[in-house]
């Protein structure tokens, strides 16, 4: 790795902190009850497989996000035999003692900040921000476009938490919509183009904020992934690009909010009547995608096993690096197993990255020794069926 270009993206992106000081856990997973004092910088959990260092991790993740970075439903966080979880988190962002509190049923989820509950969502997760590399997302580059967009979102959702409302919005259409079509097919309702025309002009509406959203976020973040890309790598400078492939055309895009919109418009009355025939939305923000290129080709296509490691490692480290260049604070990384898909050099690549960002850090691992960090570089706990010990 270059170091001069590596510090270059550390230095410029130095601002306030973000640091998790305790997690507490009640059933959940297979916690019962786990009360955890944490440094700052790198944390280390290690241990055998199925000892619960993902959950940990996941616990982390759900107390920033209120989702899990694992295809999971509430009932599935809930320690077996228990009614509810609840994941605490004390922490100190930006210099102000905060408590966060995510209560898990199988009907839901309920947050609070310093105990009570917050005015909106957006306002919860403006005190606590995280960031995961976990081994599925190294299917980000090549892998089905439900992940990449999933991406998208959620680093969109990272930067502004008002885009989550954006987005709840349109997939509640869409799913209205999507019910509405298969009833039409089966027979069991009679869809007119009258009727679907009302959730049509929902889509519309909402779409066209996803679509400007994810539009702003990558002309952002697209110079900041090129720099760490280039930090990780080595290559020349300017030669991994993200392409956004978007459902309506690049001149409507060129042409704001409104331009998306009208595009969007026009194009749902002209499938209007092949999605009544199909039976469900074949048209909108929910079916693009993006691409990334490195020197001109495809890296879905065309690259090795090694640098699509490398850029999946670059796009969450750039969420990293652009969250503390644009908020002012460094979010919490989470590293679920990375150290035994990553070799060693990309490895220790990783590491010195995240010794520059300043970043708290929290690591599961097998064995110690897959990490290539020296002993005074970070604290552990081993971890047994759900027992820590230091």
């Amino acid at each position: 790795m270059s170091r001069s270009s590596s510090c270059q993206c550390a230095s410029s992106s130095l601002g306030g902190s973000l640091h998790l000081t305790q997690l507490q856990l009640r059933d959940f997973r297979n916690f019962e009850r786990l009360d955890l004092q944490l440094g700052p910088g790198i944390t280390v959990f290690w241990g055998d497989n199925a000892q619960g260092k993902t959950n940990l991790l996941e616990s982390a993740y759900i107390l920033a996000t209120l989702k899990s970075f694992r295809a999971a439903r509430n009932s599935d966080l809930v320690r077996i035999g228990a009614e509810q979880g609840q994941v605490r988190g004390k922490l100190i962002s930006n210099g102000l003692p905060r408590l966060c509190e995510v209560e898990i049923s199988r009907r839901g989820k309920r947050v609070k900040v310093d105990g009570k509950a917050p005015r909106s969502l957006p306002g919860y997760f403006e005190s606590i921000k995280a960031v995961s590399f976990v081994p599925s997302d190294l299917r980000l580059i090549d892998g089905p476009p439900e992940g990449r967009r999933n991406f998208l979102d959620r680093a969109a959702f990272t930067l502004d938490p008002l885009f989550l409302q954006i987005a709840r919005d349109y997939r509640e259409a869409l799913s209205q919509k999507n019910a509405l079509l298969r009833q039409g097919r089966r027979g069991s309702a009679e869809v007119t183009p009258t009727l679907l025309a009302t959730w049509n002009e929902r889509l519309v509406v909402s779409g066209s904020l996803v679509v400007a959203h994810r539009v702003s976020f990558l002309e952002e973040f697209g110079p900041v992934f090129r720099e760490v890309h280039e930090g990780i790598t080595g290559a020349a400078r300017g030669h991994a690009e993200i392409s956004y492939r978007a459902c309506v055309p690049a001149a409507a895009i060129g042409g704001g909010h409104d331009a998306i919109a009208a595009s969007m418009r026009s194009r749902t009355e002209e499938v209007m009547s092949d999605e009544i025939r199909r039976g469900f939305a074949s048209y909108g923000p929910h079916r693009d995608d993006w691409q990334l290129s490195v020197a001109g080709e495809p890296l879905r296509r065309f690259g090795s096993q090694g640098q699509v490691r490398s850029a999946a490692l670059a796009l969450r480290v750039a969420q990293m690096v652009l969250a503390r260049r644009r908020l002012g604070i460094c979010p919490l990384f989470l590293l679920d197993d990375v150290s035994s898909e990553l070799d060693p050099h990309r490895n220790r690549q990783l590491m010195s990255l995240l010794a520059e960002l300043e970043a708290q850090v929290l690591i599961t691992t097998t064995e110690l020794s897959n990490l290539r960090l020296d002993s005074g570089q970070y604290q552990s706990f081993r971890l047994v069926k759900g027992t820590l010990s230091s």
